[in-house]
């Protein structure tokens, strides 16, 4: 693929309903090599066309943003601790969709971080509907898989999700198939 030629680290997912096969892939000069394989899961209806009303993984290749969790594993990326007044927007109406927000209280629209303490001891941000169109969709995470589908995330077991957050530097992409 073109994108092979931008990075030198992408993580494919390739979905069969909620479940995916989940690959983490480093180059070393033109060398591609497989830094580890593992199961994980999607939304619960699976890879495709992504909103804000269905548990669907957004299709594509996606640069990976931020990282961010209940505790840092040692990442190189920019990390943002999550706190209990730490929201994700999802609300359609809000100025600020699509972002990470500090505030007292929020929309039930929004998702609070904190309480999802399994999930996202460690994530990383899906750079998806980074134009922030309302209704586009919001919050797409790489982060720690619970065993369940998703709302529309990539979820993978928390050994891996550390291995990636402590591998993983700014210019790399998920593809999601």
């Amino acid at each position: 693929m073109r994108l092979a030629s931008r990075t030198n680290q992408i993580i494919t997912v390739v979905a069969s309903g909620s479940s995916a096969q989940v690959k983490f892939w480093e180059k070393s000069g033109s060398t591609w090599k497989q830094v580890f394989a593992t199961s994980g899961r999607v939304g619960s209806q699976g890879v495709g066309s992504a909103d804000e009303y269905h548990s669907r993984t957004p299709r594509g290749a996606y640069s990976l943003g931020f990282a961010f969790g209940t505790s840092n594993p040692g990442t190189s990326l920019s990390f943002r601790q999550i706190t209990n007044k730490s929201y994700w927007i999802s609300n359609v109406n809000d100025s600020q969709y699509n972002t990470w927000q500090e505030r007292n209280s929020s929309n039930k629209a929004d998702e609070r971080m904190a309480s999802y303490p399994t999930q996202y001891r460690y994530g990383v941000v899906i750079n998806y509907n980074t134009a922030r169109t309302k209704g586009a969709g919001s919050g797409f995470f790489l982060h720690c898989s619970n065993g369940a589908a998703t709302a529309g995330c990539v979820a993978i077991p928390t050994s891996n999700m550390a291995t990636v957050l402590q591998k993983l530097h700014s210019g790399a992409y998920i593809v999601n198939v």
